[in-house]
């Protein structure tokens, strides 16, 4: 591959890369906390909107993500066999990368995005708490959270991996 092409896919690799982790770790991190002051029935229409919309954009990067991970370990990399892949330090770790990179989208897509479908689709939960019952509310969003924990240990775990190699 030539190297001009191989640096365009790792800028597309990068992007989107950029994309999928800052997406859902914004979401999370910057707007998840600051409704806070919204009442909770606004809160819950709000993240449902934005997860219904957001969700195919960052399964997309996270797609694309894996898709040029493969391009640029094998076709633009050193991966030229299943040899390179049990029996070098990049293949190994690229091999880890992939699975991490996998397993995360898969998690995100099936178990985080469900949950929290689930939780801003239940009416009752967020309607009780603007009622001022918000322990079931508090225990829906912490399993939440804690499920979406497992997509934020496969970023950071996959970061990793990329500085190593």
């Amino acid at each position: 591959m030539p190297w001009e092409v191989r640096q365009i896919i790792l800028g597309i690799h990068i992007f989107l890369a950029v994309n999928w982790i800052g997406g859902v770790m914004f979401i999370g991190w910057g707007v998840f906390p600051s409704v806070r002051n919204m009442k909770f029935t606004q809160q819950r229409k709000f993240f449902l909107a934005l997860i219904q919309w957001s969700h195919r954009f960052l399964t997309a990067a996270g797609f694309g993500v894996i898709l040029t991970g493969i391009i640029l370990g094998t076709i633009g990399g050193p991966i030229n066999n299943l040899v390179d892949i049990w029996y070098t330090s990049y293949g190994n770790i690229w091999l880890t990368a992939l699975l991490i990179a996998l397993f995360t989208l898969l998690w995100g897509v099936f178990v985080g995005y469900r949950q929290s479908v689930k939780v801003f689709s239940d009416v009752a939960l967020w309607e009780n708490a603007d009622s001022g019952d918000k322990k079931p509310l508090s225990k829906a969003l912490r399993i939440t959270i804690l499920l979406e924990t497992v997509e934020i240990s496969g970023f950071i775990a996959l970061i990793i991996c990329m500085v190593l190699l």
